[in-house]
């Protein structure tokens, strides 16, 4: 059960290290410009799925930039630490 408790605290780790350093880029992006960049959004774009009475559309975009990969990078060396 520890193993799998560990790689459930691996994910929110990275996912919270990505989140936050994104948030930061975005913030401090006229100060520290160099944190913002990256690649345009990769992912899918308006998948339409309709069966009639409900009727789906889904969107998942990923950006990432310098700061979400710092956050990111930070996030798996706070994990090895604990």
């Amino acid at each position: 059960m520890g193993k799998l408790r560990n790689s459930w605290l691996l994910i929110l780790f990275v996912i919270t290290g990505v989140i936050l350093g994104s948030l930061i880029g975005s913030f401090f992006q006229k100060t520290l410009p160099f944190l913002n960049y990256g690649p345009e959004p990769l992912g899918l774009k308006n998948i339409e799925i309709n069966l009639g009475i409900i009727y789906f559309q889904i969107t998942l975009l990923i950006k990432i930039n310098i700061a979400s990969l710092i956050g990111l990078l930070l996030a798996v060396i706070v994990f090895n630490r604990l």
